[in-house]
């Protein structure tokens, strides 16, 4: 079987994150890089890879990556997956999918729609230690789950906004589509699904 191809949307944090992984990888191969900030020619270039100065670029070339992975800023989620969708590549999308409830709905139409392949990159569903939690609390080991209490603290260097000011602003998610849904989607692994939400902001 041949490694998979995979172009990474987005050279920032965790798209270099995504590319050092699938350089490592002996079931993946790195295909391209989309990215129009000059720091990503360097990077291409140390990989051996082209680069995409946008990612209608990269679906219009010839070509085409087995997959694409998107990192790139929360806003452009949206029409960057409608775009790989429309031209029949898979998809992951980091998270948050989207930046609204209704953007989401209408991503996962068209998904469906298609018959597309989209991936939230939600790494702890693939965690072990999750698997394991789950099983725990399935087993009833534990007793009758009636309540669940979380907390969690992140430092988050200024760099970290400097260098993605959309990570601070609301239609860019913030910290709790950027951050906390992580949590988030630990409780729905846990718990099960939500239904209901109850919030007060500062």
């Amino acid at each position: 079987m041949h490694p998979m191809r995979i172009a990474v949307a987005g050279a920032g944090l965790i798209g270099r994150a995504h590319i050092d992984v699938i350089r490592a990888s002996a079931h993946a191969r790195l295909a391209a890089i989309v990215d129009p900030a000059p720091q990503a020619a360097t990077l291409a270039a140390r990989a051996g890879v082209p680069v995409f100065a946008s990612l209608q670029a990269l679906l219009a070339d010839a070509d085409k990556p087995d997959g694409v992975i998107l990192a790139t800023p929360s806003p452009l989620h949206l029409e960057h997956a409608l775009a790989c969708i429309d031209a029949g590549i898979p998809v992951l999308v980091e998270k948050p999918v989207t930046a609204t409830v209704a953007e989401g709905e209408q991503l996962l139409r068209s998904a469906e729609r298609a018959g597309a392949r989209v991936l939230v990159g939600h790494h702890r569903a693939h965690s072990p230690i999750m698997a394991k939690a789950r099983e725990v609390v399935d087993s009833g080991v534990l007793g009758r789950l009636v309540a669940v209490s979380g907390s969690a603290t992140f430092f988050k260097p200024d760099h970290y906004f400097a260098d993605a000011p959309w990570r601070r602003e609301s239609g860019g998610g913030g910290p709790i589509l950027i951050n906390m849904i992580h949590e988030v989607h630990n409780l729905r692994m846990l718990c099960g699904e939500i239904v209901a939400v109850q919030a007060l902001a500062s």
